[in-house]
Protein backbone atom coordinates (compact mmCIF):
# COMPACT_ATOMS: atom_id res chain seq x y z
CA UNK A 1 0.00 0.00 0.00
CA UNK A 2 1.45 3.37 -1.03
CA UNK A 3 1.65 6.15 1.50
CA UNK A 4 0.27 9.49 0.37
CA UNK A 5 1.75 12.59 1.93
CA UNK A 6 0.84 16.19 1.45
CA UNK A 7 3.21 19.12 1.26
CA UNK A 8 1.94 20.22 4.67
CA UNK A 9 2.82 16.81 6.17
CA UNK A 10 6.26 16.96 4.54
CA UNK A 11 6.84 20.45 5.97
CA UNK A 12 5.77 19.27 9.44
CA UNK A 13 8.23 16.35 9.22
CA UNK A 14 11.06 18.64 8.12
CA UNK A 15 10.20 21.10 10.90
CA UNK A 16 10.16 18.27 13.45
CA UNK A 17 13.54 16.96 12.25
CA UNK A 18 15.00 20.46 12.28
CA UNK A 19 13.68 21.00 15.81
CA UNK A 20 15.24 17.73 16.96
CA UNK A 21 18.58 18.73 15.47
CA UNK A 22 18.46 22.13 17.14
CA UNK A 23 17.52 20.55 20.46
CA UNK A 24 20.46 18.16 20.13
CA UNK A 25 22.83 21.06 19.54
CA UNK A 26 21.64 22.76 22.70
CA UNK A 27 22.22 19.66 24.83
CA UNK A 28 19.45 19.05 27.29
CA UNK A 29 18.79 18.44 30.92
CA UNK A 30 20.36 15.50 32.72
CA UNK A 31 17.38 13.23 33.31
CA UNK A 32 19.06 10.47 35.26
CA UNK A 33 22.17 9.18 36.91
CA UNK A 34 25.34 9.42 34.81
CA UNK A 35 25.47 6.59 32.30
CA UNK A 36 29.18 7.01 31.56
CA UNK A 37 30.87 8.37 34.64
CA UNK A 38 33.32 10.98 33.36
CA UNK A 39 33.85 14.54 34.55
CA UNK A 40 32.69 16.85 31.76
CA UNK A 41 33.19 20.44 32.91
CA UNK A 42 36.70 21.83 33.19
CA UNK A 43 38.32 18.66 31.84
CA UNK A 44 41.34 19.01 29.59
CA UNK A 45 42.13 16.35 27.00
CA UNK A 46 45.89 16.61 27.47
CA UNK A 47 46.81 13.93 30.00
CA UNK A 48 43.21 12.67 30.11
CA UNK A 49 42.84 8.97 30.94
CA UNK A 50 40.74 7.59 28.08
CA UNK A 51 40.48 4.20 29.72
CA UNK A 52 41.38 0.92 28.05
CA UNK A 53 41.39 0.77 24.26
CA UNK A 54 39.21 -2.11 23.08
CA UNK A 55 37.33 -3.14 19.97
CA UNK A 56 33.80 -1.88 19.48
CA UNK A 57 32.52 -5.42 20.08
CA UNK A 58 34.32 -5.53 23.46
CA UNK A 59 32.81 -2.19 24.51
CA UNK A 60 29.33 -3.30 23.41
CA UNK A 61 29.23 -6.14 25.95
CA UNK A 62 29.90 -3.74 28.82
CA UNK A 63 26.65 -3.25 30.82
CA UNK A 64 26.34 0.49 30.08
CA UNK A 65 26.36 -0.08 26.33
CA UNK A 66 24.67 -3.49 26.25
CA UNK A 67 21.67 -1.92 28.00
CA UNK A 68 21.68 1.38 26.12
CA UNK A 69 18.83 2.52 23.89
CA UNK A 70 20.53 2.23 20.50
CA UNK A 71 17.44 3.38 18.56
CA UNK A 72 17.39 6.55 20.66
CA UNK A 73 21.13 6.91 20.06
CA UNK A 74 20.53 6.71 16.32
CA UNK A 75 18.03 9.57 16.58
CA UNK A 76 20.54 11.60 18.60
CA UNK A 77 23.09 10.77 15.91
CA UNK A 78 21.10 12.80 13.39
CA UNK A 79 22.83 15.85 14.85
CA UNK A 80 26.19 14.18 14.12
CA UNK A 81 25.08 13.25 10.59
CA UNK A 82 24.80 16.93 9.72
CA UNK A 83 28.63 17.07 9.72
CA UNK A 84 29.94 13.47 9.88
CA UNK A 85 29.64 10.27 7.86
CA UNK A 86 30.08 6.87 9.53
CA UNK A 87 30.80 4.39 6.70
CA UNK A 88 34.32 3.92 5.34
CA UNK A 89 33.33 4.67 1.73
CA UNK A 90 31.40 7.89 2.44
CA UNK A 91 34.27 10.37 2.76
CA UNK A 92 34.08 13.49 4.90
CA UNK A 93 31.71 16.42 5.24
CA UNK A 94 32.23 19.43 7.51
CA UNK A 95 33.69 17.00 10.08
CA UNK A 96 35.86 13.92 9.57
CA UNK A 97 34.47 10.49 8.76
CA UNK A 98 33.84 8.55 11.98
CA UNK A 99 34.34 5.04 10.57
CA UNK A 100 36.75 3.15 12.85
CA UNK A 101 36.89 6.01 15.35
CA UNK A 102 37.07 3.83 18.50
CA UNK A 103 40.68 3.17 19.44
CA UNK A 104 41.99 5.76 16.97
CA UNK A 105 44.05 8.73 18.14
CA UNK A 106 42.21 12.04 17.69
CA UNK A 107 42.87 14.10 14.56
CA UNK A 108 44.07 11.18 12.45
CA UNK A 109 41.76 10.99 9.40
CA UNK A 110 44.05 11.61 6.44
CA UNK A 111 43.36 14.79 4.53
CA UNK A 112 41.07 16.36 7.12
CA UNK A 113 42.14 19.81 8.42
CA UNK A 114 41.97 19.46 12.20
CA UNK A 115 42.52 22.28 14.67
CA UNK A 116 46.01 22.41 16.18
CA UNK A 117 44.35 21.97 19.61
CA UNK A 118 42.87 18.59 18.67
CA UNK A 119 46.05 17.50 16.87
CA UNK A 120 48.06 18.19 20.03
CA UNK A 121 45.52 16.78 22.49
CA UNK A 122 47.03 13.29 22.76
CA UNK A 123 43.47 12.00 22.93
CA UNK A 124 42.49 8.44 21.95
CA UNK A 125 38.82 7.87 21.11
CA UNK A 126 37.22 5.48 23.59
CA UNK A 127 33.72 5.62 25.08
CA UNK A 128 35.20 7.46 28.08
CA UNK A 129 36.93 10.15 26.01
CA UNK A 130 34.02 10.43 23.59
CA UNK A 131 31.59 10.90 26.50
CA UNK A 132 33.73 13.75 27.83
CA UNK A 133 34.05 15.24 24.32
CA UNK A 134 30.30 14.99 23.65
CA UNK A 135 29.55 16.67 26.98
CA UNK A 136 31.39 19.87 26.02
CA UNK A 137 33.74 19.69 23.01
CA UNK A 138 35.11 23.24 23.35
CA UNK A 139 35.60 22.88 27.10
CA UNK A 140 37.26 19.49 26.76
CA UNK A 141 39.67 20.56 24.00
CA UNK A 142 40.02 24.31 24.20
CA UNK A 143 40.63 25.67 20.71
CA UNK A 144 38.74 22.96 18.82
CA UNK A 145 36.91 24.09 15.70
CA UNK A 146 33.95 21.76 16.27
CA UNK A 147 30.88 23.97 16.62
CA UNK A 148 28.65 21.40 18.38
CA UNK A 149 27.88 22.53 21.94
CA UNK A 150 27.47 19.06 23.42
CA UNK A 151 24.94 16.86 25.17
CA UNK A 152 24.41 17.71 28.84
CA UNK A 153 22.66 14.40 29.52
CA UNK A 154 24.89 11.43 30.36
CA UNK A 155 22.08 9.17 29.17
CA UNK A 156 22.07 10.90 25.77
CA UNK A 157 25.83 10.45 25.51
CA UNK A 158 25.61 6.77 26.48
CA UNK A 159 22.88 6.02 23.94
CA UNK A 160 24.67 7.94 21.20
CA UNK A 161 27.97 6.17 21.92
CA UNK A 162 26.23 2.76 21.88
CA UNK A 163 24.84 3.64 18.44
CA UNK A 164 28.24 4.89 17.20
CA UNK A 165 29.94 1.71 18.46
CA UNK A 166 27.69 -0.21 16.06
CA UNK A 167 27.53 2.26 13.17
CA UNK A 168 31.25 3.09 12.85
CA UNK A 169 32.63 -0.46 12.67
Amino acid sequence: MAMVTTRAEERRCVALLFGLLLAACDGGGDVGAPAVDVPVPAVRATGFDSGPVKTAAEYLVEPAFANADVARGELLGLACAACHKVRADEGTLVGPNLHGVFGRPAARVDGFPYSPALEQSGLVWTPVSLAAWLGDPAGFVSGTTMAFTGYASAEDRRDLIAYLLRATQ
